[in-house]
């Protein structure tokens, strides 16, 4: 298909976005700078700064932190005026839900966490209770926040699960009756009213701790999170590893040959099925006196932890190497909501996969939050000189 010559209309959009975009990213920039940075003509960027002024996304500020660059140091004659986003300009939800529970954020157009909760859920909620909890979280925090739908960039959703990152669609997830096959996306945009943009959770929290967090330093990382289910991600350079449109790394649902046939509680005999956290308790609470994970971090150590699970363990380091030979990425990541199992994990996988960097991440759901957010902002940018990505500071796409 022939593409189509772009309008003078769609051009001054691009520009405004494009323009609009480094001052969320830089946060704080002179006129003189955006027209070094993008090439554009001076009066074209003052035209811009002063339709985005007036439209209320950018005021005046005070100059970085360090004084200004060396450009503008260098320039003779008046100072440069500095601006900066609105904080207030627009907000963006952000989602993380498991059969474990649900967490959601409200940020403002420079990142700030306004507004952050967290649910648990019982064994065996079903989707339909769990959208209902979802979206009676976020008409909450709207209205803690006192905001309106309309004043939303947008919704962004790590789901569990394969997602159609297009449609919003819940391609399969078994462990959550019901969600297969759902769209997310359309079910938010019917109640809310605002775009809504869905992801898979371990790619959610992948990228966030490789734009913000502990892997910032990192070219490429390949992601485990121990959950429910056992999830998979791969991030290199900024980009979120996808066949197409669809997600892709399901490392739970890889088949394993398990010789105690106490490790497992379901069939068939998968990855998840071994090591999600509740086989794990299962067969920790075999040997010791355990109810739950909180008991296991206050009373077993990481050295008998690793001892009870040793065979779960290994298997899922066996996969974790697998991947490693053909991803090669820089760093893995071992997640989990309790930081004893992660250290357990990590251990194993760094003497299986010696070749690279194992983090042990103790889960963070404001962090993994931050991560469905800028699904928003990576959205609400897309045209600007054709890229996404909102990272402050960063520089990279994601996505």
């Amino acid at each position: 298909m022939e593409r189509q010559p772009l309008r003078s209309t769609d051009i001054r959009d691009r520009n405004q976005k494009l323009i609009l975009r480094l001052l969320f990213q830089k946060s704080v920039m002179s006129q003189s700078q955006v027209v070094q940075l993008t090439g554009l003509k001076a009066p074209t960027v003052f035209r811009i700064f002063a339709n985005l002024e007036e439209e209320n996304y950018i005021r005046l500020c005070e100059p970085p932190e360090g004084g200004p660059d060396g450009n503008d140091r260098e320039r003779k004659g008046r100072k440069p005026s500095y601006y900066c986003v609105v904080p207030s300009a627009t907000y963006a939800v952000g989602v993380d839900f498991s059969t474990s529970g649900v967490s959601v954020i409200v940020v403002n157009f420079v990142n700030d966490v306004i507004h952050h909760e967290n649910q648990e859920f019982i064994v065996g909620i079903h989707r339909d209770e769990i959208l209902s909890r979802i979206g009676t979280m976020i008409s909450a925090a709207l209205d803690v926040c006192a905001l309106k739908p309309q004043t939303l960039a947008g919704i962004g959703i790590g789901a569990p699960g394969i997602v159609d990152t297009e449609t919003g669609v819940v391609v399969q997830y078994s462990r959550i009756p019901g969600l297969t096959n759902f769209s997310l996306k359309e079910h938010f945009e019917k109640i809310f009213g605002a775009p809504v943009f869905v992801h898979n959770n371990t790619s959610v929290i992948a990228a966030s701790e490789y734009h913000y967090a502990s892997a910032k330093e990192y070219r490429s990382v390949l992601a485990v999170l121990v959950r429910g289910g056992v999830g998979g991600a791969f991030v290199n350079h900024g980009q979120i590893f996808v066949n197409g449109t669809t997600t892709a790394l399901e490392l739970g649902r890889t088949s394993v040959c398990v010789t105690d046939a106490k490790l497992i509680s379901t069939d068939p005999r998968t990855l998840e099925s071994v090591v999600g956290e509740q086989p794990l308790l299962t067969r920790l609470a075999q040997v010791e006196n355990v109810r739950d994970w909180h008991q296991v971090q206050a009373e077993l150590s990481e050295t008998r932890i690793s001892e009870i699970l040793a065979e779960p363990v290994n298997m899922l380091a066996t996969a974790v190497r697998n991947l490693y030979h053909i991803l090669h990425p820089d760093a893995v990541l071992l997640i989990s909501r309790y930081e004893k199992l992660a250290q357990v994990l990590a251990r194993a996988v760094a003497g299986a996969v010696p070749e690279s960097i194992s983090i042990p991440i103790t889960y963070d759901p404001v962090k993994a939050c931050y991560g469905a957010t800028d699904l928003v902002f990576q959205h609400f940018f897309a045209d600007s000189a054709g890229t996404g990505g909102l990272h402050r500071g960063s520089g990279e796409t994601f996505g």
